[in-house]
């Protein structure tokens, strides 16, 4: 992962520094509340969100296991062309967001817990680290927006979804550690084959296995008795598997 442009780059830190206060990032944490009738779960959350015309890069992706719809328009990025291989590789190897797209977002959530506290990282003790999960959006059409939004043929949008696991006695390929008081860091190193998770993939499309995919809307126009009625479908066309590695620190500035 890199940043694009030398602007923002730290050499004490190491790496390119997103701040909450530019006003193409968003830098968000906290702590996340489910509700399920009588019972409430809480999972800590840190994300970072670039938007266009701010970029973030990755780099030297390789796409693995894949699967599509042969019945839907796969690979509807911008400067991209071959087969469903091909154009996952250049897409994901460019800066996002692209041209087109709104935001790049990486999001890094833990657990649920029983416990608001179980779930605050301010309680984490110095040096500390747990199992967190990452959910990643490259934004082109919003897909559950209006049919104006819909392009079946460009700008699809990518979602990405993986569940961190212990992959070697205590090691977790996604896990958030607390280095000081003021800083976390996020270590990603995953290929999207938590076991756990890929019971379909790559045969169909399934939304409990982790992986990468691309979806679009399309509205289509229908006479019904004297009315016209507008159906809108959301299409995921194709999915894929990468490893992917990087790692973010988040800094909190003491006020």
């Amino acid at each position: 992962m890199r940043g694009v442009g030398d602007g923002n780059y730290d050499y004490n830190l190491g790496g390119w520094v997103y701040n909450d206060s530019d006003e193409s990032a968003n830098v968000r944490v906290g702590i996340r509340t489910w509700i399920n009738k009588k019972t409430r779960t809480y999972e800590p959350v840190l994300t970072l969100e670039v938007l266009s015309p701010t970029q973030i890069g990755l780099q030297g992706i390789v796409i693995g296991q894949r699967g599509s719809d042969s019945n839907l328009n796969s690979c509807g990025f911008p400067n991209t062309q071959g087969d469903v291989l091909q154009c996952w590789e250049m897409f994901l190897n460019q800066p996002q967001p692209q041209a087109g797209y709104q935001r790049a977002q990486f999001q890094h959530y833990g657990d649920r817990c029983m416990t608001e506290e179980e779930a605050d990282f301010n309680n984490m003790g110095i040096g500390n680290t747990k199992v967190m999960h990452l959910s990643l959006l490259m934004q082109g059409q919003d897909i559950m927006g209006t049919c104006d939004e819909c392009d079946p043929g460009n700008y699809h949008q990518v979602n990405g979804y993986a569940h961190g696991y212990d992959k070697d006695n205590g090691t977790y390929d996604i896990s958030l550690t607390r280095e000081s008081l003021d800083t976390w860091r996020v270590s990603v190193d995953i290929a999207f084959d938590n076991p756990n998770y890929s019971e379909s993939f790559p045969d169909a499309f399934s939304w409990h296995d982790d992986k990468i995919w691309e979806s679009y809307c399309e509205c289509v126009s229908a006479k019904d008795r004297k009315r016209t009625v507008v159906t809108k479908s959301i299409r995921e066309s194709s999915w894929v598997r990468a490893p992917i590695s990087y790692e973010m620190l988040f800094i909190r500035t003491p006020k």
